[in-house]
């Protein structure tokens, strides 16, 4: 019998889940990000978290400082579960169980490390490989990556999305219109809302350095901001060395999860606490100390 709870537990203790376990899981997760819009509706309170990039131990410290996922603790995080981190698959599956138990209090949007190519690139799927010796648990979990929500609107303020504005997509509704259920595409607005990046010194938009995405300014956020009544624009995908970073005055922020970032960077982390009235404030909380993290098994 599949019982969630005891894999739960499980999971928390770095217990490996069978390759059918991890199957099952990922075939009732999918389902529930099926009935997910592009862009889901989020009530307050909330907690929205950034990147957590497979550091594990660091995730737990994250449930310490935030609470787990239950009735009363609502999450939504924003993408960049996987990569870099050395616990790629424990994290993605601690935060695929407490979706399937609590489907509505944790969102799980995605990022631009949700994708079949980067995973290929930064760990994940050759961590799947070590483990289960072949390429079966990768794909299942990547599909399921194809059907995870884009964005979120929180309280009806709060727009949250992995990397930000697009100039093809500057009202929430052309969010809503996406055809989502792909690999991110190298270009397009799917792409700009994954890849996109603030840039004081743009006005507007300007292409990305990254490659993918644009730099968005200013007066982007506050259009975008004026067009959907929204107040602010929280997105992840770069590091803030205290752990978040505003934009902007005030109207955009950068949330940045993952401690210690790649095990050497001696940044702070955060959780963004939303409150009824859509106030935001910061929980910052430093990495798990070395001595305290197991290193992956050779």
């Amino acid at each position: 019998t599949f019982d969630p709870e005891k894999l739960l537990e499980q999971t928390k203790r770095r217990q490996r889940l069978t390759e059918n376990e991890l199957k099952e899981l990922v075939f009732r997760i999918q389902a529930i990000f099926v009935t997910e819009a592009n862009v889901v509706s989020v009530p307050l309170p909330t907690q929205v978290c950034g990147d957590v990039h497979g550091q594990f131990y660091d995730v737990l410290k994250l449930f310490q400082v935030g609470g787990e996922p239950s009735e009363s603790v609502r999450y939504v995080f924003m993408g960049d579960y996987v990569d870099r981190g050395y616990f790629s698959l424990e994290v993605i599956t601690l935060l695929y169980l407490y979706k399937l138990i609590y489907p509505t209090q944790i969102y799980l949007l995605r990022g631009n490390h949700e994708s079949r190519a980067i995973t290929q690139s930064y760990g994940f799927y050759d961590q799947c490989i070590k483990y289960y010796q072949h390429s079966a648990v990768w794909k299942a979990f990547v599909e399921s990556f194809d059907f995870m929500p884009i964005a979120a609107v929180v309280g009806q303020k709060i727009y949250c999305v992995h990397g930000g504005l697009s100039p093809r997509c500057m009202q929430i509704d052309d969010v809503r219109q996406i055809p989502r259920a792909i690999e991110v595409p190298p270009e397009g607005p799917f792409t700009d809302c994954l890849w996109s990046d603030p840039e004081p010194k743009v006005a507007n938009f300007a292409p990305s350095t990254r490659g993918a995405g644009y730099l968005f300014g200013p007066k982007a956020v506050e259009n975008f901001n004026h067009i959907n009544k929204t107040t602010l624009v929280a997105r992840a995908h770069q590091l803030a060395p205290t752990g978040y970073t505003w934009h902007f005055n005030n109207t955009a922020v950068t949330v940045w999860s993952c401690p210690n970032y790649f095990y050497k960077c001696k940044n702070q982390a955060s959780i963004m606490l939303c409150d009824n009235e859509a106030n935001v404030t910061f929980a910052v909380f430093e990495a798990v100390p070395d001595a305290q993290q197991e290193k992956p098994d050779k």
